[in-house]
């Protein structure tokens, strides 16, 4: 998977996607993309293999079980991924859950 495939994926499924943050203010549920560290595989003073780290921020007031299994099941469905636990981010009165996995 590339990040334009996860922007196209979390679309279809009818999130609000941005990459980074919205140049607008954007209401919840949406999801967000940042890359984190990376964690090549490296020899010899060469890469031989690139893992681009990812966190994926889904932002909601509401729980919604059917929208995060969309986000399990559909767009990350064939990856392997880990989640936080729901947190509670109280100056934006939002819950945040953060997906991880590597592209």
């Amino acid at each position: 998977m590339t990040l334009e495939e996860l922007k196209t994926r979390c679309e279809k499924e009818g999130f609000k996607y941005a990459y980074g943050k919205f140049e607008e203010e954007t209401e919840p549920p949406h999801l967000i993309t940042i890359t984190i560290d990376t964690d090549n595989f490296m020899a010899d003073n060469k890469v031989y293999h690139k893992n681009v780290p990812i966190q994926l921020d889904y932002t909601y007031i509401y729980k919604n079980v059917e929208e995060q299994n969309k986000i399990e099941n559909k767009i990350l469905g064939d990856i392997a991924w880990n989640k936080t636990e729901e947190t509670y981010l109280q100056d934006e009165k939002v819950w945040q859950v953060s997906y991880f996995f590597e592209i």
